[in-house]
């Protein structure tokens, strides 16, 4: 019983494993995935300070609440997509991934400490 359940594990998880080395193997490979979702599961906190950041740049006195109350939720956001990087075995390739849909990059150190200064 036993070694049927891990025989049929292997097995799932090796054509897994080919199915995604096989789809797009030039521009996303398992290993991007999995490091990805553990990035996003263990540093997504870095959304707060972040955003909190950027936010006390562009709005000087009040730039703390919007900071803190979008830090949080992509903290959430991060670590939702994290939990599916790592459930789905680093699968999904950029584009089809959670942070695509609220355009966001790919690992939170990448996205924006400042805004971008304005030309009038």
């Amino acid at each position: 019983m036993n070694v049927a359940r891990i025989t049929v594990t292997l097995a799932i998880v090796s054509c897994l494993m080919w199915a995604a080395s096989a789809r797009g193997a030039e521009e996303h490979s398992l290993l991007d995935g999995l490091a990805r979702g553990g990035a996003n599961l263990l540093a997504g906190w870095l959304e707060v300070p972040q955003c909190i950041t950027y936010y006390s740049v562009e709005y000087p006195v009040i730039g703390f609440v919007p900071g803190v109350l979008q830090g949080a939720g992509m903290t959430v956001v991060r670590a939702f997509g994290g939990v599916i990087d790592l459930l789905t075995i680093g699968y999904l390739a950029p584009g089809s991934t959670v942070y695509d849909a609220v355009e966001e990059p790919l690992l939170p150190w990448d996205g924006p400490w400042l805004p971008v200064a304005r030309t009038e």
